[in-house]
């Protein structure tokens, strides 16, 4: 059997289900983004010039493993030593936007994207129709591993979200949140500090 995938032979001007001018904006990202997870992971100038490129703000001290994937690119702005573990998945058709020192665990999505809740409404002039909300992210927040930040929340600084949540409605600061859908489990308080060895007297 044959390489079933043959650019050669389709049609002039195929884009599958997108459409035009989705494509437009879509494919130079899907380009960079494809470079981004294909490059040796050592090439780390190269690296942050790319998201410079893809991304509306980024530090040099920003660490993304790859894979990435994101729509746009140009509404998502990283604070200072912004990192992401692996499978991070932004949809940013709103601003996503993370304050200073921002951990973020495997296999988190942040979507500021959904779609009408009614089926008629969801297709529009033929095309899938987008409603989008902004996410944002304050300083110094840890988000757990599979974490699912959905449009229009506000996480607050400081706050932790733990592992698998589905984070539905804002988070204020300084509290453990957990649980589908998340909710505050408690505040982050003195206790919860860890004294390092070479802290103790």
């Amino acid at each position: 059997m044959g390489d079933i995938y043959q650019e050669d032979k389709a049609p002039e001007g195929f884009l599958g289900g997108y459409g035009a001018e989705w494509w437009e904006i879509a494919g130079p990202n899907r380009k960079l983004i494809s470079r981004y997870n294909s490059m040796e992971p050592d090439r780390l100038w190269d690296k942050y010039l790319l998201l410079k490129e893809l991304l509306g703000r980024v530090d040099e001290e920003t660490i993304i493993e790859a894979p990435f994937h994101c729509d746009d690119g140009k509404n998502i702005f990283l604070g200072k030593q912004f990192y992401a573990n692996f499978g991070l998945i932004i949809l940013d058709a709103a601003p996503v936007t993370f304050g200073d020192h921002v951990i973020v665990g495997p296999n988190a999505t942040f979507c500021a994207a959904s779609h009408p809740i009614h089926p008629e409404s969801r297709l529009h002039d033929g095309q899938y129709s987008i409603i989008s909300a902004p996410i944002n992210v304050g300083d110094n927040v840890w988000i757990g591993a599979g974490v699912t930040v959905l449009p229009g929340v506000t996480i607050g600084s400081g706050s932790v979200i733990g592992a698998g949540s589905v984070v539905t409605k804002d988070i204020p600061p300084m509290v453990v949140a957990a649980g589908t859908p998340c909710r505050v489990l408690r505040a982050i308080t003195d206790a919860d500090r860890h004294v390092w060895p070479d802290e103790r007297g």
